[in-house]
């Protein structure tokens, strides 16, 4: 379910995360250069999918995109204001470039100011002719061999940034795909059901073929290689044969279950109903506890990796030094940890029974 409608400083955060993320299938961000909260909702909302990388200091995401999240930020790529933005920035970086000092005048020129002033002046006729800034700007791009006009046209642009009224009309766009999300994300939790209400009682076969038609036509270009692996599929057609019956009408319906639930797990969707049940199950049936000792020696990177990689697999890493002592020996605080059922021991070459750059060569097993 949609959390929170993301407000403007976080769209652009999540177009910036996916700059970063282009051609990489992960990153790693957190604190102190992150809002935890502001990644949170972003998270929530489906449009990234993250893996708790590790709680030991502050807090640190593994982040990876959703199709989701893809498609939202080409929404967010076509507002006025992201246009906006990318004037300014291209105008910053044409300052540096084609700056020019003369007799003690500093003026801007050149072909790559040229060519701006004009992208702006068609962006201006085709997008601002109702704005209170329209007659600036028309006025400045045909001043623009004036020595101010560059100056002046940062000015405009940097208003135009700052008016929360610009997109109105993008924002009810933005608005639509937000909604969209949500009603994907039980839309796609009520088919899978469907297919698995038909898979577990398959007496109907016309009911089965007539479903089997309408999951392939919704999800066909939304998940991707959805149909591979499907019996009397033709690839390069993306060509579903509804003339299929029996087992093989079955198979594939089991095969794309498959694929849906795959989709909901890499792109965000149910994972706090899972966690739920995880809990619930653990109560009810006490289960073996989730949480494991790291038994190490010096080597403080090792421990840090080691934690990182149990908590991405759900498990809770104790490290005795880092619990507060209260006055404990090291027994007692061993002890104190009754419900820890695993442990890891890392030996590294570290562990001699020494500090590692300790002239002392003598080793202890």
């Amino acid at each position: 379910m949609l959390v929170d409608i993301i407000d403007l400083d976080t769209q652009r955060l999540l177009i910036d995360l996916y700059n970063q993320m282009e051609g990489k299938t992960e990153i790693s961000i957190g604190a102190p250069n992150y809002d935890q909260s502001q990644i949170d909702i972003i998270i929530a909302n489906k449009y990234l999918k993250a893996i708790d990388a590790s709680s030991l200091e502050g807090w640190a995401y593994i982040i990876s995109p959703t199709y989701m999240g893809k498609k939202y930020v080409e929404v967010l790529q076509d507002s006025l204001h992201y246009r906006v933005c990318k004037f300014i920035k291209r105008g910053e970086d044409i300052e540096i470039k084609e700056k020019h000092e003369a007799m003690g005048v500093t003026t801007v020129s050149g072909p790559l100011y040229n060519a701006w002033m004009d992208e702006i002046n068609m962006f201006n006729e085709r997008n601002l002719k109702k704005h209170p800034m329209y007659n600036s700007i028309h006025t400045t791009y045909f001043q623009k061999k004036n020595r101010h006009s560059f100056d002046d046209m940062m000015g405009h642009l940097r208003a135009l940034a700052s008016d929360d009224e610009l997109d109105s009309a993008n924002s009810t766009m933005v608005k639509s795909f937000e909604n969209r999300v949500q009603t994907f994300d039980i839309m796609l939790e009520e088919d899978i059901e469907k297919c698995e209400s038909y898979l577990n009682n398959p007496i109907d076969e016309e009911k089965g073929i007539n479903l089997y038609i309408e999951i392939t036509g919704k999800y066909d270009a939304v998940i991707p290689s959805f149909g591979l692996g499907l019996y009397q599929y033709i690839p390069e057609q993306h060509f579903y044969d509804s003339d299929i019956s029996g087992e093989t009408l079955k198979q594939n319906l089991l095969k794309l279950v498959s694929k849906m639930k795959s989709f909901q797990m890499t792109n965000g969707y149910k994972m706090e109903k899972k966690k739920e049940t995880v809990k619930k199950i653990s109560e009810e049936k006490h289960i073996m506890s989730n949480k494991v000792f790291i038994v190490h020696g010096h080597d403080e990177l090792a421990v840090q990796e080691m934690a990182r990689t149990l908590e991405k697999w759900g498990f809770k890493a104790i490290i005795l030094h880092e619990q507060a002592d209260m006055g404990l020996t090291i027994i007692e605080k061993i002890e104190k940890y009754t419900d820890v059922d695993y442990a890891v021991v890392l030996y590294t070459e570290c562990d001699y029974g020494r500090a590692k750059h300790s002239g002392n060569m003598s080793r202890t097993f």
